[in-house]
């Protein structure tokens, strides 16, 4: 599901997420707790168990919408509406940049139930994720992934393979190599 302002601390280039900010609410913590919960609902009658959170632009700006919306979720429970792994996309700076926002999010989140932390990942070097995501500087992700470990969540590494970033199968492989040792639960490719 897509929640949130879309505002973004980044300028991605390659934004998907861009198109469909015209559509997000201008303020945090507005959500349509109906349109989600027929969506919640018809979705797990047709067989889905695992729900992924997204944004079009960076959901951790927008934590009272994603509050509200892993609440509801977790209230589906009472109606055998289970969902399993619950998973949020994040650039992951946030994360990095703001432990008070950590130390106060992460927590209620998990306890509604988010399992897993998906961040996108262009490179293990922090300059060269700086310049893809067009800010001046991105925060260590040895920090990002140790502040989410911190609240008992799990860190998918998203890893994004470009000819301007990972281009090679030796650089593949000694990402992964980097990303496991940092203490990235799961790494996925595209």
């Amino acid at each position: 599901i897509f929640v949130g302002t879309g505002q973004c601390n980044a300028n991605c280039a390659h934004c998907a997420g861009k198109i469909h900010r015209k559509y997000a609410p201008k303020k945090d913590g507005i959500i349509d707790s109906s349109l989600i919960y027929k969506t919640l609902k018809s979705c797990y009658e047709q067989g889905a168990r695992s729900l992924s959170i997204s944004s079009s632009g960076e959901p951790t700006l927008s934590p009272l919408a994603i509050t509200k919306s892993l609440k509801l979720v977790y209230e589906c429970k009472k109606e055998d509406i289970k969902y399993s792994p619950i998973n949020l996309y994040s650039n992951g700076i946030v994360i990095g940049e703001d432990k008070d926002f950590c130390d106060k999010y992460l927590p209620v989140w998990k306890k509604y139930g988010l399992s897993t932390i998906y961040v996108t990942v262009h490179d293990v070097d922090e300059d060269k994720n700086a310049k893809i995501y067009r800010i001046e500087n991105y925060p260590s992700l040895k920090t990002i992934i140790s502040r989410i470990h911190d609240s008992d969540l799990l860190m998918r590494a998203n890893l994004v393979l470009s000819k301007k970033t990972v281009d090679t199968f030796e650089k593949f492989v000694s990402t992964i190599d980097y990303l496991k040792k940092l203490g990235a639960d799961f790494i996925s490719a595209w």
